[in-house]
């Protein structure tokens, strides 16, 4: 497999260079996924140009050998879809550290009699603390909106600014208002991110932020982080994210 430069990921208000992130190196990398596949946490595995995945688990990887074997899927027409993708993008989130890494084509094996996929090990692995999570900002003619429905007195809705794997950014449109002090939890929040599903979430308000809108109106960014997301909800994000990566690339072409 040929080794890809790990990519710049843009934030709000900055780059962040993954490659300070990246490891490279082999024995490196097979003690980071034998801790992964040690643990049973599940990981995604975005196959046919992201177009489908699979939730799956790592069962073994075997450094001499140079491979690493994972879980065959429920869906057996996803499976098969993946048997036939050249590239494949395997992202998980152990203990709070995303992990993100490319591989080749896998193939189909026989693992303690019961059918599994095999892939060559990846030539990196990217780590990213849960506070560097890629954020990628939301639509502005079409923008998210979070419901927070145990919001003091009468349940709210606001606009979404950015969203990741670690949490969200709200618009605050008056400054005043009570009830976004940093600290302060919201466990009952909605957000549907079409076409995938209605994202179900708790936050906990991390840092206020006073900008300018673009109508000239102050307003405060309310920067909030996830608190034990589970995986479904974050398969939810990584699939919307990569949708909206994936057409603001189509545009910029």
């Amino acid at each position: 497999m040929s080794q890809e430069n790990p990519p710049s990921v843009s934030g709000a208000n900055q780059t962040l260079d993954l490659s300070k992130y990246t490891l490279v190196s082999q024995i490196e990398i097979v003690h980071h996924l034998k801790a992964i596949a040690k643990s049973g946490y599940m990981v995604t595995v975005f196959s046919n140009k992201g177009k489908t995945f699979i939730l799956t688990r790592l069962l073994d990887v075997d450094h001499k050998k140079q491979t690493m074997v994972f879980d065959w899927g429920s869906d057996e027409a996803t499976n098969q879809q993946l048997l036939s993708s050249e590239r494949n993008v395997f992202v998980c989130s152990p203990d709070g550290v995303k992990t993100q890494f490319i591989t080749g084509q896998v193939k189909q094996i026989s693992y303690e009699g019961k059918p599994a996929f095999e892939a060559p090990l990846p030539d990196q692995v990217i780590k990213l603390q849960r506070r560097e999570f890629f954020r990628i900002r939301t639509p502005i003619g079409n923008p998210l909106l979070c419901a927070i429905n145990d919001f003091p007195g009468a349940p709210l809705e606001l606009a979404v600014f950015d969203i990741s794997l670690g949490g969200l950014a709200l618009w605050l449109p008056d400054m005043g208002m009570a009830g976004f002090d940093i600290g302060t939890c919201y466990h009952d929040c909605h957000v549907e991110l079409k076409p995938f599903g209605h994202l179900h979430c708790a936050l906990e308000v991390r840092h206020r932020l006073p900008l300018q809108m673009r109508n000239g109106q102050d307003a405060l960014r309310i920067g909030c982080t996830f608190i034990n997301l589970p995986t479904q909800m974050e398969n939810l994000i990584q699939r919307y994210v990569g949708q909206l990566e994936r057409e603001r690339r189509a545009m910029t072409r």
